[in-house]
């Protein structure tokens, strides 16, 4: 059996009052405002700095809401199960709802991405506008994401409309005047008419069963990363053998089952690192590595410094 271990020890369980506050594992990424007065989540991403900060940055996520992602700078590529698209300035990339994908920067780049809950679009449950105007474009199984080109002129109302969101957003004078969030409300419904209305027919599709499949790997996974794991029970999850689960992460992640759980271990313990003062030790315990050695060792290779380097530059120290 192969063990998913980053060593020999088994983990210590996390237990609920060491978890840092706000921070739950996350099987898809949360939005803050969720439940709020103002659900709209606006990220704000330059040079591989996202503010505010976010737990689904440049890991493989999902989430209840649709994104749009404009680059102001630069290229990204986005991840999309097997697909990988390159967005370019002046494009916008839209991302359904609860579609895994992973948004990393190919050049120095800055983009604003837009994080919408349905309830913002289709202006009040059960009306004809939710049934007929969003739930039938983000609950189709085949529709996952649509490229946004500023080479393609039927496009143009689209860009046009979200720049017109985003001057409106980013804007301090705009903030200071009356009715702005009722503004911003607006902009997003007129940015949702205008992508729906250049759409082409969307075929008919029943859910991808191998979409499904790698969701309920990701999401065992996501459930159980502080324990000690191995390809045989993460497979176990979705009730495939071990040769189908490896094919599955190849296909669909782009790594093994392993380097994308050291990597996602990497992710959570940069939560600790910010939010508490547990040691390092402690740490690489709680997220599931065998020893300080083994975490401080991932750690370097993957953000180029120490976990105590990264928490004193976190905290603002020199």
């Amino acid at each position: 059996m192969s063990q998913i271990t980053g060593g020999q020890r088994r983990p210590q369980h996390i237990t609920q009052h060491e978890q840092p506050e706000g921070r739950p594992s996350p099987i898809y990424s949360h939005n803050p405002h969720e439940g709020g007065e103002f659900p709209l989540l606006v990220l704000d991403v330059e040079r591989q700095v996202c503010t505010p900060s976010n737990e689904g940055f440049r890991v493989l996520h999902w989430h209840e809401e649709v994104q749009f992602i404009r680059v102001l700078q630069g290229v990204i590529q986005t991840r999309i199960y097997e697909e990988e698209i390159e967005v370019h300035a002046g494009d916008c990339l839209f991302i359904n709802r609860m579609v895994p994908h992973k948004t990393i920067e190919k050049e120095d780049c800055r983009y604003h991405s837009f994080i919408i809950p349905e309830q913002m679009l289709a202006f009040f449950p059960g009306s004809i506008m939710e049934k007929r105007d969003v739930k039938s474009f983000l609950c189709h199984p085949g529709f996952t994401h649509f490229l946004i080109k500023k080479s393609e002129p039927a496009h143009e109302p689209v860009l046009n409309a979200l720049k017109a969101l985003d001057d409106l957003y980013f804007s301090p004078l705009e903030k200071t005047k009356p009715h702005y969030e009722y503004r911003l409300s607006t902009a997003l419904v007129s940015l949702w008419l205008s992508f729906i209305s250049i759409l082409p027919p969307l075929p008919a599709a029943a859910p991808s069963r191998e979409h499904l499949r790698i969701r309920k790997l990701l999401t065992y996974l996501h459930s159980n990363y502080q324990e000690e794991l191995s390809v045989e029970s993460i497979a176990a999850a979705a009730h495939i053998s071990k040769t189908e689960c490896l094919r599955c992460f190849r296909r669909y992640v782009g790594e093994s089952p392993y380097q994308y759980l050291i990597k996602y271990r990497l992710h959570m313990s940069e939560a600790f690192l910010k939010d508490t003062e547990l040691s390092v030790t402690k740490i690489a315990s709680e997220t599931g590595f065998a020893s300080a050695s083994s975490y401080i060792r991932y750690f370097r290779k993957w953000y180029g410094c120490t976990p105590k380097e990264y928490r004193s530059k976190q905290k603002g120290g020199s």
